[in-house]
């Protein structure tokens, strides 16, 4: 897509120009944008053995790296962390560049926090691997490797922070809140997790509380808050209409801040019976949010559905708006205990996370992934490729949320019959997860072709550049002619 619709325009009136901007994110774009997709691609993989081994145990069984419990949160690791995150990350500050009408600022800065972040992925999925993982949940790495993430995650930030300070507009477009929301997010829930959570000082039902804190704020607030902030700025520019209303994404915003930290428990936690309430007060309240954006999506996208879906990267944003209402509504009926006492240790709440991680926050980082690579680096990808991956990838994801979503109501009304022996319920629910896998499977060979797009178009320039630097140094002089005084 070139449209601008809901954008500064490519010149305003201090006399920016767009390409300006885009051409700053040029080295980072180069470095950061391989390495995420080969982690795309890693943890799609991983993650589907993982769903293999659910329903063929036997397989690979005689190697202690490649059992369950390590690959999937090694895979979980390397397609939060490694894909969505580092992602999400530098096409939000390529937005938060864009809204505030100004160059990168620090791009050193950006470069080396990608460095640490990419060795930090790295020592996380090989440690759990390893089986040093923490074992826990959505904080599977080792300690050492979580510090790696937030020390280059800091470093981004201030790089952020540095270029919204620099802003030539005085209103930017929304999008940009929860892009400078994300990049505070992840420093502050993860050095609370790392200093909280690193020693033996914290035990009992206080250890569960603030992991739970720590995940449910690094899940929904840092890569939720990224993937709300694209698909913002992705809707608009794909319906060719301005965003709806920008006081409903005010709503979508403080909502995001203010109540979403509170949604960490649920009925039936160990826990006391006040903060319980307080959890599911939280989760409530967070609705008010996520049915703004819902409001807010529909209404910017009412009458353009025909544009949407005439494209890949408007088919996958609009998927990624749907998968972001989805996740949160279901969040906030499994918080009400009349749900909670059937489905809250079922196959659901796994759905409920791939909606919003493979959903909300894959799918727009997707949509917009290889615009910002035409933009920063003058080389279009090949359209072919694209279109393979995104419609694999949005039948793939989608199998997995559905059919895990149907093996939990089915599993959790299962063991809500005492009538019926456990081993019953198991197997009952054993074909969702088998369908599940064959969603694993397209949505793992949905990313080969990305990765020969990638691959193939950052190649070129690569190579365009070093012609151009040896064009330069064999120009002939005057004297190399054979000039006469």
């Amino acid at each position: 897509m070139t449209s601008n619709v809901g954008m500064p325009s490519h010149t305003d009136s201090a006399g920016w120009a767009a390409n300006e901007v885009d051409a700053s994110f040029r080295p980072v774009a180069l470095l950061l944008v391989t390495k995420a997709v080969l982690w795309l691609v890693a943890g799609s993989l991983l993650t589907l053995l993982a769903s293999i081994k659910l329903h063929g145990p036997s397989m690979m069984s005689g190697s202690a790296w490649l059992t369950y419990g390590r690959v999937l949160p090694a895979g979980w690791t390397a397609l939060v962390f490694g894909f969505a995150g580092q992602a999400g990350t530098l096409l939000g500050l390529w937005t938060l560049a864009r809204a505030a009408g100004q160059r990168l600022q620090a791009p050193g800065l950006v470069l080396a926090g990608g460095v640490l972040w990419n060795l930090g992925v790295l020592a996380g999925v090989v440690g759990i691997l390893a089986g040093f993982s923490t074992g826990r949940e959505g904080l599977e790495m080792p300690s050492g490797a979580l510090a790696l993430l937030t020390v280059g995650a800091a470093l981004t930030g201030v790089a952020g922070w540095k270029t919204y300070s620099a802003r030539t507009t005085a209103r930017v477009f929304p999008s940009a809140w929860f892009v400078l929301l994300g990049l505070i997010a992840f420093v502050w829930f993860a050095s609370a997790a790392l200093a909280m959570l690193g020693g033996a000082d914290v035990r009992g039902s206080i250890q569960l509380l603030i992991q739970r804190w720590a995940g449910n704020g690094l899940q929904r607030i840092w890569l939720g808050g990224l993937a709300l902030g694209l698909i913002l700025f992705a809707l608009p520019r794909a319906a060719q209409k301005p965003l709806a209303s920008r006081e409903l994404t005010l709503i979508s915003f403080w909502s995001l801040v203010f109540f979403t930290p509170w949604a960490v428990t649920l009925p039936g936690d160990p826990l006391p019976r006040w903060v319980v309430s307080f959890g599911v007060a939280g989760h409530t309240l967070a609705a008010i949010g996520v049915l703004a954006a819902a409001i807010n999506f529909w209404k910017t996208g009412e009458g353009a559905v025909a544009r949407l879906f005439s494209t890949s990267a408007g088919r996958l944003v609009t998927g990624a708006a749907v998968a972001y209402v989805v996740a949160g509504t279901l969040q906030y009926l499994v918080s009400l205990r009349v749900v909670a006492s059937v489905v809250r240790f079922t196959w659901l709440p796994v759905g409920i996370d791939w909606a919003l991680v493979g959903g909300g926050a894959i799918w727009v980082v997707l949509s917009v992934l290889p615009e910002f690579v035409e933009r920063a680096t003058g080389r279009r990808l090949n359209p072919g490729l694209l279109n393979l991956n995104a419609t694999l990838s949005l039948v793939g994801v989608g199998v997995v949320v559905l059919s895990l979503i149907l093996a939990g109501v089915i599993q959790g009304m299962s063991l809500s019959n005492p009538g019926k022996a456990y081993m019953d319920t198991v197997k009952g629910s054993m074909h969702g997860v088998r369908l599940s896998s064959l969603g694993f499977l397209l949505f793992f060979l949905g990313q080969l072709p990305l990765l020969a797009a990638v691959v193939g178009g950052l190649t070129a320039v690569a190579r365009d550049a070093v012609g151009a630097v040896k064009s330069w140094g064999l120009a002939p002089t005057g004297k190399g002619m054979g000039a006469r005084s």
